[in-house]
């Protein structure tokens, strides 16, 4: 039988937040799944969808596919908090022409057992759930989770533009063109639920368009994916980009050095470090549960 892998994630503690927060979040969250399901449409089976009690699921065909949108996203709503399971199965109960909230079968069995115990563990926001051990992968997988949580906004706002300029993609199954890149970022800075205070930077930039259209030729020509393969395991190599902060810089509008600094102060290159290695794990010793 084949395997398919099933994603859940949910909002921590969203009835901490106000009703028009929420209301904007959950705005912000259907903009940001629509634009990640253009960029993912080769590896889902089911688009992502949110659904009733703040929760976001899908159905993918690829492990590697699987963890990388939920990685996008987890930086797309930051500093709201997500909780996520992966489950690797079977999905054999099958609604023709239904949502992904409507089928059902092992790999949404394991994605729901997996985001159960998440909400047991204080060191972990996601949990892959398969037929195998997996422990190790669980760990390397939230190793970043720490660094991330200590990012300021405009530190999160230069990590996410690093993310979609240089993005981390399994070669086929994922499309990013400027178009989707550069609606992604505008998302991004026009969001800011759980940010009480987001600094003189961040003020500075409210209400702003931040791409504007002469920058779409800049997006074109700098775009350059990082391939998983589950061979290369030396992230420094091909992590560190010529003119990096440069780019960011201009899409940010501010100096190179204030890019730079926003980049080593957010721990931007350490944390693509961790996940590149995780990533690059999971492709390796899981892809062959793909379909």
């Amino acid at each position: 039988m084949k395997s398919f892998v099933s994603l859940i994630m949910d909002i921590e503690n969203s009835r901490m937040y106000s009703i028009s927060e929420r209301n904007d979040m959950q705005r912000f969250i259907i903009e940001s799944i629509e634009g990640l399901n253009r960029a993912f449409k080769k590896s889902l089976e089911f688009d992502v969808i949110f659904s009733a009690g703040d929760e976001v699921q899908g159905l993918f065909r690829d492990i590697t596919a699987t963890v990388l949108y939920m990685r996008i996203f987890e930086m797309m709503v930051r500093p709201v908090k997500i909780r996520a399971g992966i489950g690797v199965g079977e999905w054999n109960i099958k609604i023709e022409n239904g949502f992904s909230t409507q089928q059902d079968g092992p790999a949404y069995h394991r994605a729901r057992s997996a985001i159960e115990e998440v909400k047991k563990k204080q060191t972990q926001r996601y949990r892959i759930y398969s037929e195998r051990n997996d422990e190790l992968i669980n760990n390397l997988l939230n190793a970043s989770c720490v660094l991330k949580e200590q990012q300021g906004y405009m530190q999160n706002i230069a990590q996410m533009i690093m993310e979609l300029l240089y993005p981390f993609e399994k070669r086929e199954l994922m499309t990013y063109d400027y178009d989707i890149i550069r609606e992604l970022v505008k998302i991004k800075y026009n969001y800011r639920i759980g940010y009480r205070a987001i600094g003189r930077a961040g003020q500075a930039q409210k209400g702003k368009d931040h791409i504007p259209e002469e920058l779409n030729e800049l997006l074109f020509q700098v775009v350059e994916p990082i391939y998983i393969d589950g061979k290369n395991f030396d992230s420094e190599e091909v992590i560190i980009k010529k003119n990096m902060s440069s780019n960011i810089a201009e899409i940010m509008r501010c100096r190179r050095q204030n890019a730079d600094m926003l980049i080593k102060r957010g721990n931007a290159i350490v944390i693509r470090n961790m996940d590149y290695v995780a990533l690059q794990y999971i492709e390796r010793e899981y892809g062959k549960y793909d379909v």
